[in-house]
Parts: structure tokens; sequence; C-alpha cells
């Protein structure tokens, strides 16, 4: 394969980690060289920064500005045979729909809940195959991930468009190159409720109550990426959290819709600052 289809600039990340015991040496490197791969490491690998890249070079979607009440409650990492049903049965109980961004290793070991997200009037939406992050790989797997997760989805009977979320919400210049080609968006959020740190339900709820506006998009976990000591995370509190919501703001007069449905309802902002705020 030629050289340059190999050549990915997380290796220069790695690189300028290095002292000069390493096995790379970039002191013939130009200091203009060594200042864009400075750049590109700082916007693909500093977790504040993530968004930035995608925002520029990428169609992002981070939430609406809408006047009506409409929220999106959205799901990461699955599906699960105990945390995705309760969900789906809460947002059941209030007429309410969600989007659930899948993995295809889990929608493959589960395809039963995901048509049954689906029946019940759901999104399904990718969120890859494996969970990686995309911005440590090459533009041949990042198609991969994304692709087999898509036909998986398609084979199992969901018709509609499927949105996308990249893992971590990383998505670097490879992955927005990706994405174009395959003509999809990036859906990330506006709201994240940290249940992936193990926040208590009332810390979701506070951070819910402080941060939410008509249009926003409410990021919420129904598993995890990776098992750990072969368990994966609990969520017990991610549907008690969807509970309280649901429970709370139904009653002042708030729908709450999937993805779809959300960008009919007003204007698409494509950058994270941009949201409004309460």
């Amino acid at each position: 394969m030629h050289l340059l289809k190999r050549f990915h600039p997380r290796f220069f990340c790695l690189g300028l980690a290095t002292n000069g015991q390493g096995k790379l040496k970039f002191s013939s490197l130009l200091p203009f060289l060594l200042m864009v791969v400075g750049i590109y490491c700082f916007l693909n690998f500093a977790w504040p920064q993530r968004f930035l890249l995608p925002a520029f070079f990428g169609e992002s979607v981070f939430c609406v500005n809408s006047p009506d009440k409409v929220l999106a409650l959205t799901f990461d990492d699955g599906p699960d045979p105990v945390y995705t049903i309760a969900i789906a049965e809460t947002l059941l109980n209030y007429e309410a729909k969600g989007t659930f961004f899948v993995l295809g290793k889990h929608s493959q070991k589960y395809p039963q809940i995901v048509q049954y997200l689906a029946k019940q009037g759901h999104e399904i939406a990718n969120h890859t195959w494996n969970h990686n992050n995309l911005n440590s790989k090459f533009s041949d797997l990042i198609y991969w991930e994304i692709a087999e997760t898509d036909n998986l989805i398609h084979e199992l009977g969901y018709s509609s468009h499927v949105y996308f979320r990249p893992p971590f919400g990383r998505a670097g210049l490879f992955v927005t190159k990706v994405l174009r080609r395959m003509q999809k968006p990036m859906i990330f959020w506006d709201v994240d409720l940290q249940d992936w740190r193990g926040n208590s339900t009332a810390e979701m709820m506070n951070i819910f109550e402080h941060n939410f506006h008509n249009g926003s998009i409410i990021l919420l976990h129904d598993s995890d990426g990776v098992a750990r000591g072969g368990v994966y995370a609990n969520r017990e509190n991610t549907v008690e959290v969807v509970e309280e919501i649901l429970s709370a703001y139904t009653l002042l007069g708030y729908e709450f819709v999937t993805i779809s449905e959300l960008l009919n309802r007003g204007t698409i902002v494509r950058a994270k600052n941009l949201c409004l705020k309460r």
C-alpha cells in the first residue's frame, strides 16, 4: 500500500510526547510542520476541544432552536436486555419517543430489541460497531464501523434514514471526510447528564433543569461501549432520571420526540456554543 495511505497524524501526536531517546525524532522537521501537528493533536485528542473540528468541517447538529416545547432524549451504546427495555417501557407510559444510537456488536447480539424499539416508533441511529475512538483509525476502518452498523440496522427491518453519532463525540478530519462521502450528518448534544460518570439521579436532574431549552438534545446511555471485568455499566440511575424527567415535564407541556422530528421543529444549530441557554 502506498505510504501516504498509511499516514495518520496520530503517529505524530504520539511522537511529540517522546524525548530524545525515543525512536521517533522530529529535530529535522520544520517548525511550521510541528505547529500544524500540534494543532491537529489539540483539536483531535483534547477532550474540551473535540467539537471544534466537526463544527467547522462536518455537517453537525447540536440542538434545535425552537419556539415549541420539544426535547429529544437520546441513548447511546445499547441495546441492553435490561436497561433498554426499561427505558422503552417508561417512554411508552408517557407516550414519548426516543432516539437510540445503537452499537453494531450489541444489535447483533440483541436484534429483537432493535426491532422492538422500531415497532414502538422510536428512532434507531448508528453509534459504530465497536465503540472505538474513530480518531485513532484510518478512513477504511472508520467507513467499515459506520457502514456495517447501517447494514445491520436495515437488515433488521428499519427502513428510515439512519443518523450517526461518533463514540465519545470525537470526530476528527478523517471522520468528517468519511461522513461527507457517506452524506451523513453527525448528531451531537447540548445537554450531557453524565450518567457515564455514575451520577446520581438527583445530580442528573440538576444538570437537566439548569441547561435544557426548547429543542435540546439530551445525552444518556442505556448500556456501555466496553464491558469492564465482563460486566457492563449499571444504568439504573438513567432509567430513574428518564422517569423523573418525563413525569415532571410532560405535565408542563413538553413533547419528547425523535431526532428526525426535532429537526423539523426549529432551526438546526451546528455549533454547541450557539445553543440557547436557560
